[in-house]
């Protein structure tokens, strides 16, 4: 029984969420069961000094660094939700003369995960459900916009990233670009999903190589950007550079008639620029701040510190998200019209925080009490050929049960670098959790409600619709863990 006493904490967790119980009494329960364990457990036990002094800032300083962030992402997507834009945005891309398949590959491959790069959360299903469904059926539409959520690990501006990267005691940028690695084909595989969704009867093996290469592509370039220290926005450029190349390659092959239907769509419409106006300002905000100068200058202007992770204000994506928001309220009558989103963007942030804050309270109990040293004593113990088939499906596994990469990685983190640095690949550890919490999200009950609720369908149909999501979720899978497997083990090899 004294064995099997460690593991009883993180069952109790995940056992509530795969239940349906939330975050929030997930958290509470996995935590109670962790007290429970030192109570019954005499080599377990907490300091509450070092509590204080250290677990508690820890939790506080991370749950600020996620707040800044999703708060203003939340009321930037409420703006561009109630204005029209990313309706607008839809409209145009609709009207590019394109085959189905390829048009999926754009948007799954490029669009979509620049879009979820700047917000995250699964804002960008905002976008993806009512534009795909447009295009396919609303079965395969949602299933398109579940895969489009595989950029996670560079959602929300890589802020799963950068909460990972303090955990585990690492460089962001070292993360950022260790994950490119190992998340490298979980893209192409991505690309493999979507022709086996969008197949038209007829159609031969050769309309297969469009979405490969186009997710080969967005793996490049992920490698590419995260190589130039530009981690927060290598999802960005990487997402819009891959859409870019895609559209390029067609233009050349086909002329420039394909894109006058893209630029006059609609005279109704909004003008380009105005359109991309926002997303612009927040690249060329972020890509200002990264001088190195003014970032230097920027570091030392606000900073918190507790444990072994850091808080600069000033430097983070958060702030240049609500500089934004103001210089579009400032400019645009739209925004000011629609005094309502700073209110709806508020209260879409509360749940996703106060869950995170919980799942970090969770982990910090679990490291502080020591038994996070022992269950990676426990995987030390196996062989390297058995920890390399352990590691990504323990990322999986957190990022299915907790709906998000952060969650995931605030569950996973500690133990999987903990147990990495005992094989001296403490960074490859890290990166596959992170890589395996990001890309399990997709298919977590919390996303797959979300496409549902967007796409609206009476109550018989959610049921139905929802159990066909999941059973296609789950078959995709074991192709994402092959994918993470492969590049994993050439990394501890």
């Amino acid at each position: 029984m004294h064995a099997f006493l460690p593991a009883i904490p993180l069952l109790v967790l995940i056992s509530a969420l795969l239940l349906k119980r939330g975050a929030l009494v997930s958290s509470i329960a996995g935590s109670a069961a962790v007290l429970a364990v030192i109570a019954a457990d005499r080599r377990y036990a907490l300091d509450v000094d070092a509590l204080l002094s250290t677990d508690l800032p820890v939790v506080l300083i991370l749950t600020l660094s996620v707040a800044l962030v999703i708060v203003p992402g939340q009321i930037l997507n409420a703006l561009l939700q109630s204005s029209g834009t990313i309706a607008a945005i839809g409209a145009r891309i609709e009207s590019l003369p394109l085959a189905r398949v390829k048009m999926a590959s754009i948007i799954v491959l490029g669009i979509a995960p620049a879009l979820e790069s700047m917000t995250g959360f699964g804002v960008s299903l905002f976008f993806t459900v009512p534009v795909l469904a447009q295009l396919f059926s609303i079965n395969n539409a949602l299933l398109l916009s579940l895969l489009s959520m595989n950029i996670m690990p560079w959602g929300t501006l890589a802020l799963a990233t950068l909460v990972g990267a303090q955990l585990a005691g690492t460089s962001f940028a070292q993360l950022a670009f260790t994950t490119s690695l190992t998340s490298f084909a979980v893209f192409p595989v991505i690309g493999l999903l979507i022709f086996a969704v969008c197949r038209e009867p007829g159609a031969g093996w050769r309309a297969l190589l469009w979405p490969l290469l186009t997710g080969l592509l967005l793996s490049c370039c992920l490698v590419f950007y995260n190589a130039l220290a530009a981690a927060e926005l290598a999802g960005v450029y990487a997402g819009l550079t891959t859409a870019a190349l895609v559209l390029l390659a067609e233009w050349l092959r086909r002329g420039p008639g394909l894109l006058s239907a893209f630029r006059s769509a609609r005279p109704a419409l909004p003008p380009l620029l105005r359109l991309f106006a926002p997303y612009l300002t927040l690249i060329a905000l972020i890509g200002l701040s990264r001088i190195a100068p003014l970032y230097d200058a920027l570091q030392n202007l606000l900073s918190f510190r507790g444990g072994n992770v850091k808080l600069r204000v000033f430097t983070s994506p958060g702030v240049f998200i609500f500089l934004t928001i103001a210089l579009m309220y400032a400019c645009s009558k739209t925004c000011r019209n629609h005094p309502g989103a700073l209110r709806s963007g508020i209260r879409r942030a509360v749940y996703p925080i106060t869950g995170i804050a919980l799942f970090v309270v969770f982990a910090q109990l679990h490291r502080a009490s020591g038994i996070f040293e022992h269950l990676a004593s426990r995987m030390v113990a196996l062989s390297v050929s058995e920890i390399t088939f352990i590691a990504p499906l323990l990322g999986m596994v957190s990022g299915y049960a907790t709906g998000s990469n952060v969650g995931g990685n605030a569950l996973f983190m500690a133990l999987q670098s903990d147990a990495g640095g005992h094989f001296e690949h403490a960074l490859a550890f890290a990166a596959v959790q992170n890589s395996g919490a990001g890309h399990a999200v997709f298919m977590s009950l919390p996303i797959i409600l979300l496409a549902l609720s967007i796409a609206a369908p009476g109550p018989a149909d959610a049921a139905a619709r929802q159990t066909w999501l999941i059973r296609r979720a789950l078959l995709c899978a074991p192709l994402i863990y092959a994918a993470l497997l492969i590049p994993f083990h050439q990394l501890i090899r």
